[in-house]
C-alpha cells in the first residue's frame, strides 16, 4: 500500500496547470481582500476630515476675538494714562510747585522762630516710637520715667524762651549745650614771622624792553610812556626803551609786603641793574610820596633784596639756561618757602613744585594777568609748604612722589 501511494504522488509533478490556477485564484482573493480594506480605510479617513475642518473655523473665529479683545484693551490703557497724565503734568503738579514757593518762606521763618519745625515731626513720631520700645524693654521705674519727661518739657521750654527773645537770626540750635570746639592759639604779636622769598622774572614778566631804532613799536597812545636807559656792554653805549606791564607797580608794592622779593634773570647783570633801579627807584618815590604823615623810617630802602643774574644760571646745550634755585637755597627745608615766578616754562624745569606760570608780555596794555595773580600769591604766603599746594596741578603724581 506504501509502494502505491508513493506511485500516485509522483505523478502529481506532471500536472503544474493545476497549481497555477490555484495559486492565481488565491491571488486574486487576497488583491480583492486589500480593494475593500483601502475603501474603508478613505471613507474613514473622509469622516475624520470633516470634523477637522468645523475645528479649523472654530478655532480661527476665536484667535480673532482675541485679537480684537487684546487692540480695545491696549487702546483702553493708552486713553486712561492720558486721561491720567495730562492734568498730572498741566493741572496738580504746578498747582503744588506754587503752593510750596507761597507756603514755604513761611515755614521758614516759622522755624526760625522756634513756633512750629515742620521737618522733625516725623523725626519726633519715629524717635517717641523707638523711646517708647527702649523704656518698656529696660527696667526703669514710673518715677524714673516722670523725672526724665519733666526735664525735657523744662529744657523745651527754656529754648522757646530764648529763642523769642533773641533775634531771628541769632536762634538756639541746640537742645542740649553744643560740643566743646578746639580753636588755635593766638600768635604772638612781638614774634615775627618769617616771609617766604618770591623770585621774579624780569624780561616779559615784569617788563618788555626793546633797543633804539627796533622796528617794533607800542602804541603811543598807551598810558605808560616808556624808560629810556643807557646800557654800557664792553664799553658800546646803547639805548633801550623799558616798558612796564600794566599794574607792574602795583603788583610789586602789595606783594612786597607778603614776601620778600628776590630778582632772577636770564639777561647780563649790565642790562639788568639799570632796570631794577628803575623799579624799585619808582615804587620807592611813590610809597613816600602816599605816606606823608609816616616818617621816612617806614619806607623801605630797597624792594629786591638779591638779584641773580646769567652766571647764576645753568646753561644747557640745545635747552638753554635753567634757573637752579637748589644753588642758593641748599636745604631742601628752604624751598618750601620759595616761589619763583617766571613766564618759561625751561627756567624752573627743576623746580616744578616751586614755579608759578605767567604769559609772557609783550605791548597787549589790556593785560591783566599780574592783578590775577595777587590773590593766590597772597594765600601761599601763608600756606605751611607752597609745594604742596602748586604741585596739585600735577594730579595723582604729586602724591607718589
Amino acid at each position: 500500500m506504501n509502494s502505491l501511494k508513493i506511485i500516485v504522488n509522483s505523478f502529481d509533478t506532471l500536472y503544474p496547470k493545476k497549481d497555477y490556477e490555484l495559486t492565481s485564484s488565491a491571488q486574486d482573493l487576497d488583491e480583492e481582500d486589500d480593494i475593500d480594506d483601502a475603501g474603508e480605510i478613505n471613507l474613514a479617513k473622509a469622516d475624520i476630515a470633516e470634523p477637522n475642518e468645523s475645528t479649523t473655523s472654530i478655532n480661527s473665529n476665536s484667535s480673532e476675538q482675541d485679537s480684537i479683545l487684546r487692540s480695545i484693551a491696549n487702546l483702553l490703557r493708552f486713553a486712561i494714562k492720558t486721561i491720567l497724565f495730562v492734568p498730572n503734568v498741566l493741572i496738580v503738579k504746578p498747582i503744588s510747585f506754587m503752593w510750596l514757593l507761597v507756603t514755604f518762606p513761611f515755614i521758614y521763618t516759622f522755624e526760625q522762630l522756634g513756633l512750629v519745625n515742620f521737618g522733625n515731626k516725623l523725626r519726633r513720631n519715629n524717635n517717641n516710637i523707638s523711646s517708647g520700645k527702649i523704656m518698656t524693654s529696660s527696667s526703669s521705674t514710673p518715677d524714673q520715667r516722670s523725672e526724665i519727661d519733666d526735664k525735657t518739657e523744662i529744657l523745651k521750654q527754656e529754648n522757646i524762651l530764648s529763642n523769642n527773645i533773641k533775634s531771628p537770626t541769632s536762634y538756639s540750635k541746640y537742645i542740649i549745650p553744643p560740643p566743646l570746639r578746639l580753636y588755635p592759639l593766638s600768635r604772638n604779636p612781638q614774634k615775627k614771622r618769617k616771609r617766604k622769598t618770591l623770585i621774579l622774572d624780569l624780561d616779559e614778566t615784569l617788563i618788555h624792553s626793546l633797543s633804539r631804532g627796533s622796528p617794533r613799536s607800542f602804541n603811543t597812545s598807551s598810558s605808560s610812556a616808556p624808560k629810556m636807559i643807557e646800557i654800557k656792554l664792553n664799553n658800546i653805549a646803547s639805548l633801550y626803551y623799558v616798558h612796564k606791564r600794566p599794574y607792574c607797580d602795583y603788583f610789586l608794592k602789595e606783594i612786597s609786603k607778603w614776601f620778600e622779593l628776590q630778582i632772577f634773570t636770564a639777561s647780563v647783570k649790565e642790562y639788568a641793574d639799570p632796570i631794577i633801579d628803575w623799579l624799585e627807584s619808582d615804587i620807592i618815590d611813590n610809597s613816600r610820596k602816599n605816606s606823608k604823615h609816616e616818617s621816612d623810617s617806614e619806607v623801605p630802602s630797597k624792594i629786591f633784596t638779591r638779584r641773580y643774574y646769567r652766571t647764576d644760571c645753568t646753561y644747557r646745550q640745545g635747552v638753554g639756561y635753567i634757573k637752579d634755585l637748589s644753588k642758593f637755597f641748599a636745604k631742601d627745608d628752604e624751598l618750601k618757602n620759595v616761589i619763583i615766578l617766571d613766564n618759561s616754562p625751561i627756567s624752573y624745569a627743576l623746580h616744578e613744585d616751586n614755579a608759578v606760570m605767567i604769559e609772557g608780555w609783550i605791548n597787549d596794555q589790556r593785560d591783566r594777568d599780574l592783578l590775577h595773580l595777587l590773590p593766590m600769591l597772597h594765600s601761599l604766603s601763608l600756606c605751611i609748604d607752597v609745594r604742596y599746594i602748586l604741585g596739585l596741578r600735577h594730579g595723582e603724581k604729586s602724591f607718589e612722589r
